[in-house]
């Protein structure tokens, strides 16, 4: 099987807000939720959590979430290392497949790639929970607002291009067409943008999700667009690398007429929305809500709660006057 690799990351603020498995979408920055009710089920006793993108400093804060929940409702965590690659990924599926895992928490990193795996694991009676987006054999999915955290950076970059270039301008979008939950953002950011700043002009949409991809395609548009005014991407990441492409052809990290944001903001890009910089904004999740909703959907499914229905996760929009801003830093940071 030829490798394929792929990046993600999500990040946001540790809360105790509870969590609720529904088929709708919630609203982006509310946090609130219906807590699930009852006994924890122990016909699970024992979740798999499988993130293939291990190397991502978000990995180690969204299990931390985890295990602390697992160990809460005396729930026993296994977590598989897939190092990024896409073939390792299917083998340790398929290693764990004949374990006493009684369900796997999945991100597939190639949906079609998994499609098989998660129906042999449903037809041994074990729980299915894509995470990140949807597979057609599943029990249920964790994902993060997909469209409406793109809708709600688009809106808010464009009332800014209004505001303060008068709504003409030049935009870069780092979009990611890759997989489900960029393909949604890219969406929404595109669609909120374009119906809110009608005047401003898409320069270039270009594929990107990590620093060096953001850097790299920034540097590509600044060669032919140096009056550049804004740098939108589908990935936090991406845009931290938008921003020091900026920063780094001479634009003052204070000028006035620049604006980057992303979603899933990093603890680098968060600390720059702070000191006052034109990274001025990023949609992100509450990585503690996510590390729960790890342990608490497959014990709602082995329940008889939330069969063939979604957890999607709320996102909050931050910028320097965000009074949730420091949290975020603080837990990004590991306090």
């Amino acid at each position: 099987m030829k490798t394929k690799r792929k990046v993600f990351g999500i990040t946001g603020i540790a809360m105790s807000a509870a969590l609720i498995l529904s088929a709708c979408s919630t609203t982006a920055g509310d946090t609130s939720g219906a807590e699930l009710t009852g006994a924890p089920n122990h016909a699970v006793k024992k979740v798999l959590f499988d993130y293939p993108f291990t190397a991502l400093p978000v990995y180690s804060l969204v299990t931390k979430f985890a295990q602390k929940r697992a160990d809460e409702t005396g729930v026993k965590l296994e977590l598989t290392n897939d190092n990024m690659d896409l073939g390792q990924q299917v083998t340790n599926l398929n290693t764990y497949l004949t374990s006493d895992v009684d369900a796997v928490v999945s991100f597939p990193a190639d949906a079609a790639s998994l499609e098989s795996i998660s129906k042999q694991y449903m037809n041994k009676g074990k729980y299915w929970v894509s995470y990140g987006g949807d597979l057609s054999n599943q029990d249920s999915s964790i994902k993060f607002s997909f469209y409406q955290s793109g809708k709600t950076l688009g809106e808010y970059a464009g009332k800014w291009a209004n505001e303060h270039l008068g709504g003409k301008g030049e935009v870069l979008m780092i979009v990611d067409q890759t997989i489900q939950l960029g393909q949604e953002r890219t969406k929404g950011l595109l669609d909120g943008f374009r119906a809110t700043a009608p005047g401003m002009t898409i320069v270039a949409e270009q594929q990107g999700i990590t620093p060096d991809q953001g850097l790299s395609v920034t540097n590509a548009v600044l060669a032919k667009h140096p009056k550049l005014n804004m740098v939108l991407a589908a990935a936090g990441d991406a845009a931290q690398g938008g921003y020091q492409a900026l920063v780094t052809s001479g634009r003052p990290t204070n000028d006035a007429s620049t604006f980057v944001g992303g979603l899933d903001g990093n603890e680098y890009e968060l600390q720059q929305i702070k000191a006052g910089s034109f990274f001025r904004a990023a949609v992100t999740v509450d990585a503690e809500q996510v590390g729960n909703a790890i342990i608490d959907v497959p014990l709602a499914l082995a329940k008889g709660q939330g069969a063939k229905a979604s957890l999607d996760l709320p996102v909050t929009l931050l910028d320097s006057s965000s009074p949730k801003l420091d949290a975020f830093i603080d837990q990004l940071g590991g306090k």
